[in-house]
């Protein structure tokens, strides 16, 4: 079976800090759980998804904002 060739925590430890990256990419993955913002289709229309377009660009200018060095 597939599922028994993963190794995690159930199987024994897992060294180097392993288990605190897994939690922190989870911890950044729930919104996407989220109702409203989980559910668009990866092929839905333009027209269909301006919040997520004002959302890019929001995070661009904010991330341009930190990362722009005089």
């Amino acid at each position: 079976m597939l599922c028994t060739k993963d190794y995690g925590l159930a199987n024994g430890m897992i060294p180097l800090g392993s288990c605190t990256m897994k939690l922190n990419a989870a911890n950044c993955m729930a919104p996407i759980t989220f109702s409203g913002f989980g559910n668009i289709h990866p092929f839905a229309p333009k027209s269909q998804w301006p919040g997520y377009s004002y959302m890019a660009k929001e995070l661009e200018k904010q991330l341009s904002a930190i990362c722009h060095y005089d």
